[in-house]
């Protein structure tokens, strides 16, 4: 029979009014029962197709049964299920049944899976629920589904370098998120006055600004300000916010593989605010939050500096790859990516609720569009801290960019005496070698310490590997404080590891604690007290990325022994 839904939702995520949807239940489908479709495959007006009832999966999805469909017009004999339809409503005897969702890739009948509407709904009215059924990993879904898949969205990149697709293309498709394909970007010739509808195509913006990284999908209902759409997860975020807009679909391109949609983002409509299993739900005229990435590129052999900009999503997860992307399109398109090449970094992290940004510098090696991402561990850390939720408010980052590699690598050691006395002053020479370049030495002077008994144990190494002198930490304000002590990877270190343990407690580390009191901290059961190995470091700064690790044993001569 005919259901006529009034939902209302007040919580954390939004309210929803929804007036006089006709919807249909799953119970009351039937094999053989013909309805029609409605989706974008050009321009931005929705477009019929039909579908044939061929029978309910029961189960395929947690608490989700799946209506199974055949497909026909608009071309989908030849296309099949395309790419970029996922949310399309489907209605039977006038009434809304749900979305297309999943298809099988390399099918040679256009058969999908519907996701019931009610499931849609109920993911709304359980948003706790959604948001943890959305964290389902990749494997359990595929299992659950037996061989069928998100028909998925459209990911349109444009801007990037093309030397840099793969690496967007892996970035992305780690968070499931695919096709990947280029030229898509933001639609400046659409009318600002579309109307996003039922069937209509929406997007889900990524990033903005010098790139554009787009989700293109369709729109299941809108009704009122609510949106809903796509009938699978997006990316499994759970609550999130992100910008949805209108969107044009150019032209649809056949595959044997999985056909899609080639479409562009248009005026940005609402936001964002939840990714469920069940498909994903957002508000129309709502402002997304999105984090100000600043990006300045100088080239030390043209003397060039370009800067750059970018809005990306803020997802504790999602952020730091789409920074790093944006870094990527940086020194490409600042023609700083070469077969080899340094790279100076400095960066500024601002923090809600933080008065004093977070600034670390770091250097690293760059061939060609290959390089490591370790430089973005602020970002990583402070996103995915397990001690509070974080916002990031802006990042900026300067990058000046140079021809060769300063790397030196740590080869010997050598010492003018082993044999010594607490106070005695060594001389240490150091041998290192520059990539592709001579060796050279760096003397320097070691005072072994008063206190030092038997044997004093020096270990070299480049400021990278140089762990950090403080305790475990124990909230964001520790993380701070860490960050603030993190070394340049320019020093060439020396730690002498002391012959007295220091005291991990409550996120300080305590040292030249007498026994006594060392003993009377540990054995508390109140605290979570522990010896922790105590380090004296000297740091010496070179023109180098230090590379390699080497050590040294002196042995203390007692004082019958002098």
């Amino acid at each position: 029979m005919m259901k006529k839904v009034f939902l209302i939702l007040a919580g954390i995520l939004f309210a929803v009014n929804l007036r006089a949807v006709e919807t249909i239940k799953v119970s009351e489908l039937k094999p053989g029962m013909k309805g029609y479709g409605l989706s974008v495959f050009q321009g931005v007006k929705p477009e019929r197709f039909e579908v044939e009832l061929i029978d309910i999966l029961p189960r395929a999805l947690p608490d989700t049964d799946l209506i199974l469909v055949k497909c026909s017009g608009a071309g989908l004999e030849k296309s099949r299920v395309i790419a970029g339809m996922s949310g399309s409503p489907v209605y039977f005897d006038g009434k809304l049944a749900g979305a297309i969702a999943y298809t099988w890739p390399f099918a040679i009948d256009p058969i999908a899976g519907v996701t019931p509407i009610e499931s849609m709904l109920s993911s709304l009215q359980s948003p706790a629920k959604a948001s943890v059924s959305a964290s389902l990993s990749k494997a359990e879904k595929s299992d659950s589904l037996l061989g069928f898949q998100p028909v998925g969205n459209s990911i349109m990149v444009s801007g990037l370098a093309p030397s840099l697709y793969d690496e967007a293309r892996a970035i992305l498709e780690s968070f499931n998120l695919g096709p990947v394909l280029t030229g898509g970007g933001k639609s400046e010739g659409m009318d600002s006055e579309v109307k996003l509808e039922s069937g209509g195509a929406i997007g889900v913006n990524l990033v903005t600004g010098d790139i554009d990284i787009s989700a293109v999908g369709t729109a299941t209902l809108v009704e009122g300000n609510t949106v809903l759409a796509f009938g699978h997860p997006f990316f499994n975020g759970g609550v999130v916010s992100l910008p949805l807009s209108a969107a044009k679909v150019h032209t649809v391109l056949s595959s044997q593989g999985l056909s899609f949609k080639i479409a562009s983002s248009g005026p940005e409509m609402g936001a964002l605010k939840l990714d469920s299993i069940n498909g994903i739900s957002g508000r129309l005229g709502e402002k997304a939050r999105m984090i100000p990435v600043k990006i300045t590129v100088k080239n030390q052999a043209t003397n060039i500096t370009r800067d750059f900009s970018y809005q990306i999503a803020d997802h504790p997860v999602l952020s730091p790859k789409l920074t790093q992307l944006c870094l990527y399109e940086s020194l490409a398109s600042g023609g700083a990516i070469s077969d080899k090449a340094m790279v100076d970094l400095d960066m500024e992290l601002k923090l809600e609720g933080y008065p004093e940004p977070i600034r670390y510098k770091d250097m690293f090696a760059l061939q060609g569009s290959s390089f490591s991402n370790d430089y973005l561990a602020p970002v990583f850390i402070f996103s995915q801290n397990p001690y509070q939720k974080i916002q990031i408010s802006e990042m900026t980052f300067h990058l000046s960019v140079r021809e060769g590699w300063d790397i030196a690598e740590i080869k010997s050691i050598w010492a003018n005496k082993t044999e010594v006395n607490p106070g005695d002053t060594v001389l240490i020479g150091v041998r290192l070698r520059k990539f592709q370049g001579d060796e050279f030495e760096k003397v320097i002077e070691f005072r072994v310490p008063e206190d030092a008994k038997q044997m004093v144990l020096l270990k070299f190494m480049g400021g990278e590997q140089m762990p950090i002198d403080i305790a475990q930490p124990e909230s964001v304000e520790d993380l701070i404080r860490a960050f603030k002590m993190i070394p340049d990877v320019k020093w060439l270190v020396v730690q002498y590891v002391k012959p007295v343990p220091a005291m991990d407690y409550e996120g300080m580390r305590l040292k030249n604690l007498p026994p006594s009191a060392q003993a009377m901290l540990a054995g508390r059961v109140d605290t979570k007290a522990k010896r922790a190995p105590d380090f004296e470091y000297y740091t010496f700064e070179t023109p180098y990325y230090i590379r390699g690790r080497a050590m040294l044993a002196l042995r203390v001569i007692s004082d019958t022994g002098r």
